[in-house]
C-alpha cells in the first residue's frame, strides 16, 4: 500500500516475540512494518499458593488462557507438577495464537471461531451450564473481569492466577514517517499516546481500545474486530470504519 508515492509505514506494538506473523502479513500486503513494543512482559514467580492451585487442576471444569504469554508461562508451571495432563478438563484459548501455544504442549484447545474476546469465549458451549463447577483463568496482572463476573453469574466458582505483569516499554520511539500504529490494549495505548505523531492513524483492537484512543487522539482510528493478526490487518486494509 502506498501513500503519496511511498509504502505506508505501519508500527506494530506487540511485545517482543509476538510480532512476527503480523509483520509478515503487513509486508505481504505491501506495507512497511516497523516493530516498536508498547509493553514489556515481566513473568511473575510461581509461589506456593499458585502451586497449590495448579496441583489441583483436575478439579476444574475448564482452564482458560487469556493470552499467549499466559499460556506459555502457566503451562510451563503446570508441566512441572503434572507429568501427564489431567483428563476431563476443557482447555480454553482466547484466540488461535494462544491455541497454537496449547497445541505445542500437546493440549487440545477449544477456541472461539471468531471474536477472540471475552464475549466470544462466554458463548462456548462448555461454559453454558456451570452451576457447582470450577473455572481457572490464567492471565496477566489485570483484565478479564467481565469473563470472571459472567462465569460467576452462571454459578461457577472462578479462580484467577496472574503469571506476568505488563508495564510500558522504556524508550518508545514512533517515527514522524509512521502512517499507522496498531494498538491492541488500553495499557499499550497509554504508553504510546505521549509519543504518537498528531496525524498518525491508529488501528485499535476492538471498541474498548478504540474508545480510549479517541478520548486523547485526534487522528483517524480504525476499529478491528479483535486483536487477532488477521482482524488487525483487515481493519487497516478496509479503511471503512475511520472514526
Amino acid at each position: 500500500m502506498t501513500h503519496q508515492g511511498r509504502q505506508q509505514q505501519v508500527v506494530v506494538t506487540r511485545p517482543a516475540g509476538q510480532q512476527q506473523r503480523l509483520m509478515a502479513l503487513l509486508a505481504e500486503a505491501g506495507y512497511q512494518p516497523v516493530h516498536q513494543p508498547a509493553l514489556e512482559i515481566e513473568p511473575v514467580p510461581v509461589d506456593g499458593a499458585m502451586q497449590r492451585t495448579l496441583m489441583e487442576l483436575d478439579r476444574y471444569h475448564a482452564v482458560f488462557f487469556a493470552s499467549v504469554n499466559a499460556a506459555r508461562l502457566a503451562l510451563s508451571a503446570m508441566a512441572d507438577l503434572w507429568p501427564q495432563w489431567p483428563v476431563g478438563v476443557h482447555w480454553l484459548a482466547v484466540g488461535r495464537a494462544t491455541a497454537a501455544e496449547l497445541a505445542s504442549w500437546h493440549l487440545p484447545a477449544t477456541v472461539p471461531e471468531q471474536g477472540f474476546n471475552s464475549e466470544a469465549v462466554l458463548a462456548l458451549p462448555c461454559l453454558q451450564q456451570l452451576r457447582e463447577k470450577q473455572v481457572l483463568i490464567c492471565r496477566g496482572d489485570s483484565g478479564r473481569e467481565l469473563l470472571a463476573q459472567s462465569l460467576e453469574a452462571r454459578g461457577a466458582r472462578v479462580d484467577a492466577l496472574a503469571f506476568y505483569r505488563r508495564h510500558g516499554a522504556s524508550h518508545i520511539t514512533i517515527s514522524a514517517q509512521a502512517d499507522w500504529v496498531m494498538v491492541t490494549s488500553v495499557q499499550g495505548w497509554q504508553a504510546l499516546q505521549p509519543v504518537l505523531p498528531a496525524g498518525c492513524g491508529v488501528v485499535a483492537a476492538g471498541a474498548r481500545v478504540a474508545a480510549a484512543v479517541q478520548a486523547s487522539h485526534a487522528g483517524p482510528v480504525r476499529v478491528a474486530a479483535s486483536a487477532h493478526d488477521d482482524d488487525m490487518l483487515a481493519a487497516l486494509i478496509a479503511g471503512g470504519r475511520d472514526h
